[in-house]
């Protein structure tokens, strides 16, 4: 659409330069009058009548989404008048750039334009050591960390777009990578926890947040402190005896709360250790731990607490939790999450689920801060990019009362370029047939283990028989096939879920009839195996490999795509290995595979046949040794 503006533009003239090519627009001289007004009224009123309107916004991204709805609208209708009032003062999300996936800037840029046409206006970096600390050179050392000049570059282009983008770092637990490294044994609590109390500690915290903070303009920080499930329990027993953990958290964070305050900052942190250290079993969602007042009058003044559930699918449990939260002074800060970390693909099952459930009680109990999670868990297999649906769910919720579903797909279609129902079926790959209802708090993930368990070892086989797994992945390859046309510019993000169903196509009931056809002897069958779905198997393997390669060299830095290729590497060697020793069985050059003939335990006491399990973690899924 050809638009020429009337108005004062000089706070978003460099970001509708950005966005102009992603949402159609063409700035003229001629064509569409648009008139622009900045008012203090805490909302976004568009209109429109033939060829001439008007926007008039409060915050710079409500400009970014009006002119969106604006040009989205016009298309449609020859004249509207719309109104939006923002529910949330601050809703975004947070990239975790932590779990081997660093994402390229021009990629989160392109993240960016996608928030701010959406309305979403905050961007968490969540880095635990993908940043630069010229004093620490094994600090993020080989991880892909982002240099100072490439965060001040993402830090201006945010700025452009409204877009506020805010550094996420820890300062207790979540080291592991950096602790690895025994130049860095001074700092070491645990392999995962910093030593509180030691002088180096703090010398090293005051580097990090001063590292952090340097390329953002924004005074806000997120310091961690989440899951310190040892604190107190490694060298740190060792120099001073046993010391309750929730003290060692407190005086830890009043030391770190001085080396905040030097620089100016206004801090965040998760909330889960005071829940945790409330409960007699030690769980975040304990909902009969009571947090003594005495600890609620003595958390440092001026944190923020971060509230963090993805997986809770009822109002009501936010609402208590939101309420909890309050009585701690600032007001909370809600994380939900787009389940994006639970194995190799998204699931939109559970993120439309919990939140749902979670932003309608963040409205009702007036919550003003949200953000979405994008996890990468155990390697960051799934692309992130397939979490676009989810924060087009955030930002809708973020704009309404109540959520209106043929709006958001509307919205989604024009802000992306994809049908809404494609990005629901690149989450199929975790809902075969037989999955149970999602009430559990962590959604089951069978692709996940399928995908990477040994063939000859099948340690999840117990939990896979009788389900028909073959022709639900041929099916749905064959669904993501036809809905890959309807994705648009993200057509890309098909590519590796299709190679992935293709090979749990061909592995799924692999095992399983390998084992069978072992035990009843069955040479013809074995056969089978051996000359035709092994060596597919395969085929499909490395075609699996060499899609992931380029989606994640597109996407991400290199670094960490080695963990993801020796898994690849590992898997085709053992089902090398596989068809090397079924044909040395029926060659007669070995007697037995004693791989076979072990009995098939279950993984877990999952009792209901009709249901999987979940298991998210690559070392106990492939083997059951040590790696």
């Amino acid at each position: 659409m050809e638009v020429c503006f009337k108005g004062n533009l000089e706070e978003i003239s460099a970001g509708l330069h950005l966005v102009a090519d992603e949402i159609g627009l063409e700035l003229k001289e001629t064509g569409v009058l648009v008139e622009v007004e900045q008012w203090k009224e805490n909302k976004l009123e568009i209109y429109f009548h033939h060829d001439h309107g008007y926007i008039r916004y409060n915050r710079p991204i409500h400009f970014f989404r009006a002119i969106g709805l604006f040009i989205q609208q016009a298309s449609e209708q020859p004249s509207f008048h719309l109104l939006e009032v923002p529910k949330f003062e601050t809703n975004g999300v947070m990239l975790d750039c932590s779990r081997n996936a660093v994402m390229k800037t021009d990629q989160v840029k392109i993240l960016m334009r996608k928030m701010a046409v959406m309305g979403l206006n905050m961007l968490m970096l969540y880095m635990e050591d993908t940043y630069e600390i010229k004093e620490q050179p094994y600090f993020g050392y080989m991880r892909g960390r982002y240099s100072p000049n490439e965060l001040e570059e993402l830090d201006d282009y945010g700025w452009k777009l409204g877009i506020e983008v805010i550094p996420s770092i820890q300062t207790l637990a979540h080291l592991s990578t950096f602790l690895r490294w025994q130049a860095n044994n001074q700092y070491k609590d645990t392999d995962d926890i910093l030593l509180a109390g030691a002088e180096t500690t703090y010398k090293l915290i005051d580097e990090m947040i001063q590292a952090a903070a340097a390329s953002f303009r924004t005074n806000r920080i997120h310091i961690g402190m989440d899951e310190a499930h040892f604190l107190g329990r490694g060298n740190y027993l060792n120099d001073h005896g046993f010391v309750p953990s929730f003290s060692i958290m407190e005086e830890h964070l009043q030391k770190v709360m001085k080396l905040i305050m030097k620089q100016g900052l206004s801090p965040m942190m998760w909330s889960d250790m005071y829940f945790r250290m409330a409960s007699s079993t030690g769980d975040y969602y304990d909902e009969e731990a009571a947090i003594p007042s005495a600890v609620v009058e003595g958390m440092p003044e001026g944190m923020q607490f971060v509230y963090w559930d993805y997986y809770h699918e009822e109002e009501e449990v936010y609402e208590r939790f939101l309420q909890t939260h309050k009585e701690f002074g600032p007001p909370p800060v809600f994380a939900g999450g787009i389940w994006t970390w639970n194995g190799v693909a998204v699931n939109y099952k559970k993120t439309f689920q919990t939140t749902n459930a979670a932003l309608t009680a963040c409205k009702r109990e007036g919550i003003q801060e949200v953000f979405a999670a994008l996890w990468g868990d155990d390697g960051a297999e799934t692309d992130l990019m397939t979490g676009l649906l989810g924060m087009q769910l955030y930002a809708e919720h973020g704009y309404s009362n109540d959520l209106d579903m043929e709006k958001l797909r509307k919205r989604f279609k024009y802000c992306t370029g994809a049908e809404m129902n494609a990005f629901i079926v690149l989450g199929e790959l975790d809902q075969p047939v037989g999955s149970a209802e999602q009430t559990a708090l962590e959604p089951e993930n069978p692709a996940k283990y399928i995908l990477w368990q040994d063939p000859l070892l099948g340690l999840f086989d117990e939990h896979l028989k009788g389900l028909k797994l073959r022709e639900f992945y041929e099916g749905l390859e064959k669904r993501l096939c036809r809905w890959q046309k309807e994705a648009g510019q993200w057509g890309c993000l098909f590519r590796v879920p299709l190679a992935q169903a293709a090979v749990l196509a061909g592995k799924s009931e692999l095992g399983i009839e390998l084992k069978t056809a072992y035990d009843q002897k069955d040479m013809k069958k074995l056969a089978n195996i051996a000359r035709n779905r092994l060596p597919l198997l395969i085929e499909r393997i490395e075609s699996l490999k060499s899609v992931h390669y380029d989606q994640w060299m597109e996407r991400n830095k290199p670094f960490g795509w080695e963990v993801l290729e020796v898994r690849y590497a590992g898997l085709l060697s053992r089902t090398e290995t596989a068809l090397h020793r079924v044909n040395s069985f029926l060659e007669g050059s070995i007697d037995c595979i004693p791989e076979l003939e072990e009995k098939r335990l279950p993984f877990s006491n999952h009792n209901h046949r009709t249901s999987y399990v979940r298991s998210n973690r690559y070392l106990d899924i492939f083997s059951a040794n040590r790696m």
